[in-house]
């Protein structure tokens, strides 16, 4: 890939929203929840994720972000929908969500921003972060839809 200038804006950078992605991998009719380790939402459950960077499409960036923060390599196969509440996440962040299907039997495990992971019954969810809550019942949906 070329290299991409560096656009400067006028205005401050904290002024501006993100892009994250977060990922609904189902596997087994059962959802993957991750344990988090930091602010904001410490210690809460919620779905893997976390920030597109430049060259790579959401969809690659929550591929990515599943096997980097529970080892799961997926298929980021359904777009779930956009989530821009500006009160979805105190930093500001905007999220796309896919739903993910894992290539392969790997197991799950916690390793970066993931105390612990846990598949869990969809209709059994712990209390989450973020609106992650909402982010799963809206892939469950879409997937009775489909």
């Amino acid at each position: 890939m070329k290299d991409v200038p560096v656009v400067r804006y006028p205005m401050r950078l904290e002024s501006l929203r993100v892009l994250a992605t977060d990922g609904v991998v189902i596997r087994d009719g059962q959802v993957l929840l991750m344990e988090r380790t930091h602010a904001p939402f410490e210690d809460r459950w919620v779905l893997p994720g976390g920030l597109v960077e430049r060259g790579e499409t959401a969809r690659t960036a929550c591929e990515r972000e599943v096997a980097e923060e529970v080892g799961l390599e997926v298929a980021a196969d359904r777009f779930v929908g956009l989530y821009d509440d500006p009160d979805r996440d105190p930093r500001g962040n905007v999220s796309a969500a896919f739903r993910c299907t894992p290539t392969s039997d790997a197991v799950a495990e916690p390793l970066e921003e993931a105390r612990a992971v846990e598949w869990v019954d969809p209709d059994d969810r712990p209390p989450m972060g973020f609106d992650h809550d909402r982010i799963v019942a809206d892939a469950l949906e879409r997937m009775d839809g489909a």
